[in-house]
Order: C-alpha cells, then structure tokens, then sequence
C-alpha cells in the first residue's frame, strides 16, 4: 500500500506517486471549494451556462493560482450544481477535471479528504499534468518557497 505524504495547510498533501482514483458522486468538491477558471475553461462554459457563473479570484487566489476568476459559489456549492450532479459535467473545468489531483513537474499534490483516492494503487501523471498546467507554476513557486 502507498503511504501518504507531507499534509499541507490547504487541504492537499505531497506525495510521491500519483495513487489511483474513483469517484464516488458525492459533490463534496463541489462545496466549499475555490474553483479557478482559465478564459478557456469560460468559453467552454459560457454557451451552456444559463447565468451569471463566475466571479474575480481574490488577491491571494490570484497570487496562489494565477487565475482571473473562479466559479462562482452559491448556498456554499458551485452554481452548477443541482443535488449532487454538475448540470455542465461536460463542460466542467479543468479544476474539476483534474480534482483530486494537482500534478506539476516537480510536484504530486492529492486532496486529502477525496473518498475516492485508492491508496492501493497509482496511475500515471500525464493526465493530471497537463491539466494543471495552468496553476502549475504558481504551485511549485508557493511549495519551493515552503519547503
């Protein structure tokens, strides 16, 4: 079994392969979360969404991630969200797409608290790599700063 690795403040830890991952439907990435958009991830969305769905990052979101904006979140969850079930899951972001996972060149990072990591097996990175590229250098600069 793989062990976990060095827990960080933002409820992600580093570890040093990327372990497996099957998600269980139950939207908590949904609530609560920042969910940073990038202008391609806003032309994917806009022709579906049917209102306002996103807002300015704050200074420090911006700092962290480099992102303009973010999901807008309503009652606590993603303004997409009906029940547990995304209403553009097609369409969702590259946050989402890549959640529970935020894979750089120097880094493995893996939401903690995700029911459905598999700590029993790994997968590789390329997937998740690409789809954190563009946060991954703000992340690494943050982690290499911190560490």
């Amino acid at each position: 079994m793989m062990g976990k690795g060095k827990a960080l403040s933002f409820g992600m830890e580093i570890v040093s392969a990327l372990p497996g991952f099957s998600c269980r439907r139950c939207a908590s990435c949904c609530k609560g979360k920042v969910v940073v958009l990038t202008d391609q991830d806003i032309s994917r969305l806009k022709p579906h969404a049917k209102k306002e769905f996103f807002v300015r990052t704050s200074k420090l979101e911006k700092i962290l991630t480099g992102a303009e904006h973010k999901i807008l979140m309503v009652d606590g969850h993603c303004v997409f969200l009906n029940g547990n079930f995304c209403t553009v899951y097609e369409y969702r972001p590259d946050t989402c797409r890549r959640h529970p996972f935020l894979v750089t060149d120097r880094y493995i990072l893996v939401a903690k608290e995700c029911p459905g990591i598999d700590w029993g097996r790994t997968q590789k990175t390329d997937y998740y790599k690409e789809l954190s590229k563009s946060i991954a250098h703000n992340i690494e600069e943050i982690l290499d700063r911190n560490h």
